[in-house]
């Protein structure tokens, strides 16, 4: 850990840590400045008028928010800037929890192979951790089946529920589907590409995720999206330019010797 002067009184903290720990933190933190921005849009009833004014006058950014609300739970062990708590205290922003996704082959998992599991937004772990990880966790596991050679999402539980539609969606899509946007799915909104009240299904095939900025760009400014067969969508910018987002497939769950042929051609 460091902290690094700065001038006019500001200075940055530095922590290095792992990874996933790293990960659940920026996500918790978002959540929470999420719930600040959206209170700040619709106040909720029944707040005096001094708590009022500080709800309606605050102006600072998510990267802000992010910033003071570590700063509060490290120094009092619960963001009280929530402007939502009730009056005996209990901070709704408290009862946040990070949601991480991590992704293991399931030889890995089962300790055939140390191949490395992905957390998505960040990259690879190490199949011990993933392992460990696998053993603790108290949530639900969300299985995901694979096609062998392409990598590409087959089925996820049972399909039909809507709770597993999400599933699909969110091992489907990964990150935001905006062209060159990666932030993780499960920080993401899920999108009707035709909308739903223009008569859009709740479907995969019109469903995908999209991160807050582009939701709202995809409901408010000239930008167009269709979905293609495979979730492949298909956007228009303003200008009439196109450009084609494909859900990336995971990495094939059987890797495949050599031919006989190529290996005599092998120069060993």
């Amino acid at each position: 850990m460091k902290v690094l002067r700065g001038t006019e009184g500001m200075s940055t903290i530095m922590l290095a840590v792992p990874s996933l720990s790293a990960d659940a933190v920026y996500d918790r933190l978002t959540q929470q400045a999420r719930v600040i921005v959206d209170t700040r849009r619709t106040p909720p009833a029944g707040l005096d008028d001094a708590d009022l004014a500080v709800v309606t006058t605050d102006t600072r950014t998510v990267d802000q928010l992010r910033a003071d609300l570590a700063v509060d739970m490290l120094l009092t062990g619960h963001p009280t800037t929530d402007p939502t708590r009730d009056t005996d205290g209990t901070a709704v922003l408290g009862a946040i929890h990070a949601k991480v996704q991590i992704v293991i082959p399931v030889l890995a998992l089962l300790g055939v192979t140390d191949e490395p599991a992905t957390l998505e937004g960040n990259g690879p772990i190490d199949a011990t951790t993933a392992r460990r990880l696998a053993r603790t966790t108290r949530s639900p596991w969300e299985r995901i089946l694979t096609h062998p050679i392409t990598g590409a999402v087959l089925h996820t539980d049972t399909y039909q529920r809507p709770a597993a539609i999400d599933r699909h969606l969110r091992a489907r899509d990964r990150h935001c589907r905006f062209p060159g946007c990666r932030i993780p799915a499960v920080r993401c909104e899920v999108d009707h590409t035709i909308d739903w009240a223009h008569g859009g299904p709740t479907e995969t095939r019109n469903l995908a995720h999209l991160c807050q900025r582009h939701h709202t760009m995809k409901q408010f400014t000239p930008w167009r999206v269709r979905q293609l067969p495979d979730g492949v969508l298909e956007w228009t910018s303003p200008t009439g330019t196109v450009y084609v987002d494909i859900p990336t497939a995971y990495p094939p769950a059987v890797a495949f010797a050599p031919s006989i042929d190529s290996a005599a051609d092998a120069p060993f």
